[in-house]
């Protein structure tokens, strides 16, 4: 090591790195010394592979030194501090002033920022300074999948300009391909960029986007841009998208975070059609008031219809979260009525066993839902609920009280309110033997429009004890229960009577047994090792006969059959019905193993019961069967793949020999972003439909999407969806068209077109949250692995 004093020296070999390392003061700052004060100099060593704290690093093919004051590298010439290193073909450093002078292929890099220029100016202990004519390149963090559903506000509406809320698809991670992201390649350029400190760089005309670099596709184009590292942030004003060379999009101002972090701003505006209330803009503004609570808030125009304001405030907390909703729309041009939709949700953890809520929605009018929203999911909606709950949970005891109200949509559906509803049940075991107790008290009261019909308290009891034996090749399980039930009505006229009974009890003893075998080889099959099981399962209850004709039914249904059900000890769900029982369900199950991954490949079930009695018991104005036995159900499974599914239902009626009722559905879905599904349900005399949907690439970048539910009987489509796609790598293209029956008035159809560009801005109506609750396996182009998107583009 030599120190330099007083001397112009030049190091003409290359390798060697002049290191500038301020001891005596530990700044970078500017030194102001006597050239008599030897001491006082700052120390400037020569070392090859030497990295000193707080110094300054400096190399190249010729360096130079001149009176202790001035550095000077020639030839790819680097210069380094704390992070950040400079590069360029002629490096000059002042030490006394702190100016840093770049000349020609100026570059710096900066974590994942990269700035290239022609000439740099800077002063570097403050990080100000200027460079013209440049190029900046910077990472930026793809946003990760979300289990969030959608927000009431958002939904159906765009991916907005980096959207902080970015409700995004749980889509699953395929295999070890890498996914190429739009978020990869951000890039901008300017005429100018001004260094405004350690994380500020201010951009004079410059132009934003995330297309590859021989890509020049759509930019934001800005005269002032204002990036932010600290916060990775960036402000624009005077901004436009322009996309294929045609300004599309107007902004004075636009604020976005360019690694998807949540930023208060305007957000992106939003557009689309719908038949019932026509062009609409949605033009929302994003508040983040703190890491666990935000808000939206917006306006929306209806051609049709006038502006409607909407508000959305969401929480989150480790012991409570909420989201609240509000829609108003002052006066309906078409109705001339004041319009509105409440929804206030919350969820609070009071304890470790304590929890509590509410979920309250309201709306101004029976056609709402119909008439100002598209999803299938709202528009079939008949009953708003208003309730409230307390739940408590231990190792033994679990309880809930709720209130429960309804707003009815329909003037037809109506239910009961339960003013209120409260549930106990206790859960213990001692020396094998298992005991469970089950309670509840209702009060059902009745909702507006609901003439003659009966209301009042119910309380029922449930004890029971059982003793379950089991072992590796089968089960026997003893029960035994005492189901009692007490009502106090208010008036109860029953079908059939001419006056009222208000008090009435039942009490019934139930017995059951419960059995099953497990068989198991092993076998081959196609050169793969399988273990083959047939599992037979017995079930026998018995329940006496109560006539309970009249007592009115309040939450009481009869259980659809299917191979849960047919187990059951009660074939009504609710308490105001319990059917006498003196039967037998027999069941055989047969599953195909694959011994190598556990993955159950094919499974078969066949069920009967059989009735040793006959059944007495039935809901008003029905007759009970007197078959000795109940429809045969079956059930086939296969998963042929990881690629192939196939799940089939079948109910056959044996006495009249005919289908009862039967399912199918078959998936296919070979690799992301390709899929197809087909299904057919079929209820005798009440429902035949097929439903299918697809995502599948069409080749130069292209992918058709699609979804059908079809009513054979009654020949019309109860929901369509159809649209295209097109990828580009760094922005998609969106065209989507929607018919939805609704439950309150004729079908509505709606209209999707968006542009999406490269993740950071979208521009036109979000179909991405409706496509996806129709199609589940549908993944966003971007979000496909480059394998497969590169094998579409051609």
């Amino acid at each position: 090591m030599n120190n330099l004093q007083a001397h112009s020296s030049t190091f003409q070999e290359r390798g060697i790195r002049l290191i500038l390392a301020l001891t005596a003061i530990g700044t970078l700052a500017p030194v102001h010394a006597r050239a008599d004060d030897q001491a006082e100099a700052p120390l400037i060593v020569v070392a090859e592979n030497t990295t000193l704290p707080g110094a300054i690093e400096i190399e190249g093919d010729t360096l130079q030194l001149r009176m202790d004051r001035q550095m000077r590298a020639i030839g790819n010439a680097v210069i380094r501090k704390e992070g950040q290193q400079v590069t360029g073909d002629d490096i000059r450093y002042d030490i006394q002033n702190d100016e840093l002078q770049v000349d020609g292929n100026a570059v710096i890099t900066a974590g994942q920022t990269k700035i290239t220029g022609p000439m740099l100016r800077m002063r570097m202990s403050e990080n100000i300074g200027e460079m013209r004519d440049v190029t900046i390149e910077f990472k930026s963090s793809q946003p990760p999948p979300s289990n969030q559903d959608s927000s009431p506000l958002l939904s159906d509406q765009a991916i907005l300009l980096s959207d902080p809320k970015r409700y995004l698809e749980d889509n699953q991670s395929y295999s070890t391909q890498k996914t190429t992201s739009s978020f990869d390649n951000i890039r901008a350029t300017a005429k100018q960029v001004l260094f405004e400190g350690q994380n500020i760089k201010r951009l004079k005309k410059a132009s934003y986007t995330s297309c590859a670099a021989d890509v020049d596709d759509w930019y934001i184009k800005t005269n002032n841009l204002e990036l932010n590292d600290y916060t990775r942030t960036g402000e624009a004003t005077n901004a436009y998208v322009e996309f294929k060379g045609v300004p599309i999009l107007y902004t004075p101002w636009m604020s976005f975070s360019y690694n998807n972090q949540r930023k208060s701003g305007l957000l992106a505006p939003l557009w689309g059609t719908t038949s019932r209330s026509g062009f609409e803009l949605l033009t929302p503004y994003y508040i983040n008031i703190r890491p666990d609570m935000d808000a939206t808030i917006a306006t929306r125009f209806l051609s049709k219809r006038g502006v409607q304001l909407q508000g959305e405030f969401r929480y989150l907390d480790e012991d409570y979260s909420g989201i609240n909703n509000l829609e108003y729309l002052d006066k309906d041009s078409l109705t001339d009525q004041t319009r509105f939709y409440a929804r206030l949700s919350h969820l609070q953890r009071f304890s470790d066993h304590w929890s509590g809520g509410y979920n309250l929605e309201k709306v101004s009018d029976n056609t709402y839902f119909s008439e100002m929203a598209t999803r299938i999911q709202v528009t079939s909606r008949v009953n708003l609920q208003q309730s409230a709950f307390v739940n408590y949970n231990s190792e033994h005891v679990t309880f809930n009280g709720t209130v429960q109200r309804y707003q009815n949509l329909d003037d037809v559906s109506y239910v009961y309110q339960r003013l209120p509803q409260l549930t106990f049940s206790y859960n213990d075991e001692w020396k094998g033997f298992k005991t469970q107790t089950g309670a509840q008290y209702v009060n059902f009261q009745t909702m507006d429009g609901m003439i003659d019909k009966p209301s009042g308290s119910r309380l029922s009891l449930y004890p029971s004890i059982s003793y379950p034996m089991k072992n590796a090749y089968g089960f026997i399980t003893p029960k035994v229960g005492i189901q009692t039930t007490q009502y106090s009505l208010s008036n109860n006229v029953p079908l059939g009577y001419s006056q009222e009974y208000n008090q009435l009890n039942r009490t019934l003893p139930i017995v059951s047994l419960d059995s099953g075998l497990y068989f198991d080889r092993e076998t081959s099959l196609f050169d793969t090792n399988y273990t083959h099981t047939l599992e037979p399962r017995a079930y026998y209850v018995y329940i006496p006969y109560r006539d309970q004709s009249k007592i009115p039914i309040f939450d009481t249904s009869l259980n659809t059959l299917n191979q849960n059900s047919i187990f059951y000890e009660n074939q009504f769900s609710g308490d105001d019905r319990i059917n006498n029982a003196n039967q037998m369900t027999v069941a055989l199950t047969s599953r195909l193993i694959d011994s190598e991954t556990g993955i159950e490949r094919l499974s078969a079930t066949l069920g009967q019961r059989f009735y040793f009695d006959d059944l007495q018991v039935s809901l008003p104005s029905t007759t009970p069967s007197s078959r000795k036995s109940s429809d045969i159900l079956a059930g086939f499974t296969a998963r042929l793949s990881s690629r192939l599914n196939l799940d089939t239902f079948w109910q056959y009626d044996p006495d009249r020999g005919n289908m009862e009722r039967n399912n199918y559905l078959l998936r296919y879905n070979p690799e992301p972003g390709k899929s197809f599904s087909f299904g057919y349900r079929y209820t005798a005399n009440t429902l035949e439909q097929f439903d299918t949907s697809a995502q599948w690439p069409l080749g130069a970048g292209w992918y058709g999407i699609s979804r059908l539910n079809y009513s054979i009987r009654d020949g019309n489509a109860v929901q369509f969806l159809g649209g295209l796609e097109y990828d580009a790598g760094c922005w998609q293209a969106r065209a989507v068209m929607q018919r939805v029956q609704t439950a309150t008035a004729n079908a509505n159809y709606a209209m999707f077109f968006q542009l999406e560009l490269g993740g950071l801005t979208s521009i036109g109506a979000n179909p991405l949250n409706v496509i996806k609750r129709n199609i589940p396996s549908y993944m966003r182009t971007y979000d496909i692995p480059a394998i497969y998107r590169d094998q579409n583009a051609q």
